[in-house]
């Protein structure tokens, strides 16, 4: 590759996008006007802010304690009474307008409790309290039990739990705790619990009832002679060894990234909109493409000026986003809320340094993918589509590290661009030592994204039909016409992905139409044969019927040499131990929940219940015949067109571990799914592909079904097999041997035949 035509490319791309005024205002201007306009908002906003009193009804108020008052017995010219002084002492800015209400003159609880509801909807109350006729003799009842009973500390009431209705009660029991039983609740709490406002009154009230509870008990301990600090919890001093500048960067680390990259990829967006259909509206490209530079050079210049403009608007963005954030934090704090200031104060130097660093490689990914997208677009309205589908696709990984309860670990070290922001984010917070233990993980994952996302672009910059294809009505008869017409022996690589696509898409929506599952093997059998024939052999075989001209070419069902098939077995035979390795890795890596671990380990115990010929059919055979079929037949033939190896290996691959249902078992899927995808390649057929399937599979459900039947070892196995606890193991000798076996087996099927030869040239047109 000539750099110097690169290095000419981009200062032309770049002399282009600088003359472009709407550019420049996107990616300089509008960051740094944006921010400060927002902010001004916000302090405007802000004025406005008072605390919002909640208004609560008490009906049968004459029924509280007089000796423990709730209210004043005053009330103000408006109907509402005050809290007593005490409890608004302890309350604090808590605003509860507290409106008394007598009980209804021959009222049953049950018919104030339905008036109640019905005055929700009629009147302006929050929350309406009911205090029953019985409460009053209630606290008398609780107030005996005391002088026989030890003294017990109280308790904080639960939070009501029904919150998903339209209205919810909450008893004496969210309100009182002690050890005497009773049949009348005393207390009932009606609130609309969709309505905003009704939750805060309902916590406001809580927080109320809990307070006057607390100085209820201590009233009635000291009136028994018993001191209340008894039943005071315990004070515990809490000591903080984080420094202020270290708590502020673990806040901003969990904002910052996700901001900037999201700026990051839409920085990249626009500008290769305009390199890529923005130079085919202009008729510029055919000059650009005649040139002496090649097609790889061409993609490399645009993809550097993508990547500029990229990382400029998230720089302008993040700086323009925090001196603003960071200006009215101390502007708020300066009015009384210094709390703020110390959360939400100026991020440190390091922590800006990392993510600057964070920004480079991000940059690069998503510029490729904005010039790889860009390019399927014939014009710039056409290419401004592609750009939610894309922020929909990246989204999830740049907000799931802001999810609490995730950190880095092996696991999201290996996720894209999620797991470099977990590494930034370690580093910030100064977790040196995890992060550089993570970093490899991270940094291969990163730079394999990086170089695929490249290849796909300069892909697409190579494909003429890409590059040259025009713009015209689409017309579905005429589409269905042409695609019949144009039928060729295999796939095409858009068919092969929607196929994959629709897989996934059926698998999904099954999960919830089949409903709960039943532990029942006919049940799972049931499931077992509708998921590998109805939802992945079907589409596939309906798909080579309709789009391609010969199904035997199309599900890649060639014959293959002898020694080839032999080598095939030996390969599943010597393969499965380091299989069962990876399995155990991964389990050990990603741990799984209780409750999913307690189900599997029901099913298994099912499955081993069932005569193995069953398991074996249904389990281990079925599945690799329809998913070899489908995944290393028709998928994998169809994306390994125009010289798509690569593309064929990594996607297959792919969709075969996306239809798995367990994580675990879908990274384990994937990587046999690679192994499985050279062998189709270099053997041109899925004879052997399904041979290895039916085979590793056929060992993992029976070492499962001969452990749990304690089933003793043979003599002439001793010298593979060991029994640990009943289970059976692999020698650590075999493994070590099937290893070098399994890789002289690789390397009698990476040969080929003149005739698989022939046939691999062919697929690859």
């Amino acid at each position: 590759m000539n750099w110097r035509h690169v290095h000419l490319i981009y200062l032309r791309e770049m002399r282009d996008q600088l003359r472009d005024r709407r550019t420049l205002f996107t990616i300089t201007v509008l960051p740094l006007l944006l921010y400060p306009l927002l902010g001004m908002l916000m302090m405007q906003v802000a004025q406005f802010k008072r605390d919002q009193s909640v208004r609560v009804r008490v009906v049968g108020i004459e029924h509280w304690p007089k000796d423990a008052g709730l209210v004043e017995t005053t009330q103000s010219l408006d109907g509402f009474a005050r809290l007593t002084a005490e409890l608004e002492r302890e309350i604090g800015s808590e605003s509860v307008e507290i409106h008394p209400d007598a009980w209804p003159v021959d009222g049953s609880v049950d018919h104030v409790v339905t008036l109640a509801r019905q005055s929700l909807t009629t009147s302006d109350f929050d929350a309406i309290l009911i205090v029953e006729p019985e409460f009053e003799k209630l606290l008398a009842d609780r107030r005996a039990k005391v002088k026989d009973l030890p003294p017990q500390p109280s308790s904080d009431p639960p939070e009501s739990s029904n919150s998903s209705t339209t209205s919810s009660t909450a008893t004496s029991e969210d309100v009182l705790s002690s050890g005497v039983e009773t049949d009348s609740p005393g207390l009932q709490v009606v609130a609309n619990m969709a309505r905003d406002r009704s939750q805060l009154a309902v916590r406001r009230l809580q927080n109320v009832l809990r307070v006057w509870q607390q100085r209820w008990v201590s009233q009635e301990l000291s009136a028994a002679g018993i001191n209340p600090v008894l039943v005071e919890p315990l004070a515990v001093k809490q000591n903080d060894t984080s420094e202020t500048s270290m708590r502020r960067a673990m806040l901003w680390a969990k904002i910052l990234p996700f901001i900037m990259l999201v700026w990051a990829l839409t920085g990249a967006f626009y500008p290769a909109i305009d390199l890529c259909a923005g130079e085919k509206e202009r008729g510029t490209l055919e000059t650009l493409l005649s040139s002496p530079a090649r097609r790889r050079e061409i993609v490399w210049g645009k993809l550097f000026t993508v990547a500029t403009f990229s990382m400029l608007s998230a720089l302008l963005n993040l700086l323009s986003m925090h001196m603003t954030a960071g200006f009215i934090v101390e502007q708020l704090a300066s009015q009384g809320t210094p709390q703020l200031a110390e959360a939400f104060g100026r991020l440190p130097i390091h922590a800006f340094g990392w993510l600057v660093l964070l920004l480079v490689p991000m940059s690069a990914f998503f510029s490729a993918l904005a010039l790889a997208v860009a390019a399927l677009a014939r014009s710039t309205k056409e290419g401004q589509y592609y750009l939610m589908p894309l922020l929909l696709f990246t989204l999830p990984l740049v907000t799931m590290p802001m999810i609490p309860s995730l950190d880095l670990t092996l696991a999201t070290s290996m996720v894209p661009v999620s797991g470099a922001i977990f590494l930034v984010r370690a580093l910030i917070e100064g977790r040196i030592t995890e992060a550089c233990i993570h970093l490899p993980v991270v940094f291969g994952v990163t730079a394999i994204c990086c170089l695929l996302a490249i290849r796909w672009a300069v892909r697409q910059f190579e494909s003429e039909s890409v590059m040259f294809s025009e713009s015209e009505r689409w017309n579905l008869q005429s589409w269905i016409r042409q695609v019949w017409r144009d039928r060729g022996a295999v796939a095409s690589p858009s068919e092969a992905t929607l196929c994959g696509l629709i897989i996934l898409v059926a698998m999904f929506f099954s999960q919830f139409i089949a409903g709960p599952s039943t532990l029942a093997w006919e049940t799972l059998a049931q499931r077992a044969v509708v998921t590998q024939i109805g939802l992945i052999l079907t589409p596939c075989l309906l798909m080579a019927i309709f789009l391609t001209r010969s199904m035997r070419q199309a599900l890649r069902i060639h014959p293959v040499p002898i020694d080839q098939i032999a080598a095939a077995i030996v390969l599943a035979l010597a393969l499965h131990p380091s299989y069962v390795l990876l399995g155990q890795a991964i389990a050990g890596t990603i741990q799984i929940g209780t409750e999913t671990q307690r189900v599997l380990e029901t099913v298994a115990r099912l499955i081993n219940a069932q005569p193995l010929w069953a398991v074996l059919l249904v389990l281990a055979v079925l599945p690799a015949v329809c998913e070899e079929l489908t995944y290393r037949g028709f998928i994998f033939g169809g994306l390994l067109r125009n010289n798509g190896v690569l593309r064929a290996v990594l996607m297959s691959s792919l969709f075969f571990g996306l239809a798995h249902s367990f994580l675990q078992q879908s990274i384990a899927a994937t990587l046999m799914g690679v192994l499985l995808g050279v062998i189709a390649w270099r053997t041109g057929s899925v004879v052997c592909t399904m041979l290895i399937h039916v085979i590793n599979n056929s060992l993992s459900v029976s070492l499962g079904w001969i452990s749990d039947r304690q089933v003793a070892l043979p003599e002439a196995a001793e010298w593979f097999i060991s029994i640990d606890q009943g289970q059976w193991h692999y020698q650590p000798a075999w493994i070590t041997f099937s290893v070098v076996l399994s890789l002289a087996m690789l390397a009698i099927l990476w040969r080929r035949t003149p005739a698989a030869e022939r046939l691999a040239e062919a697929e690859l047109v």
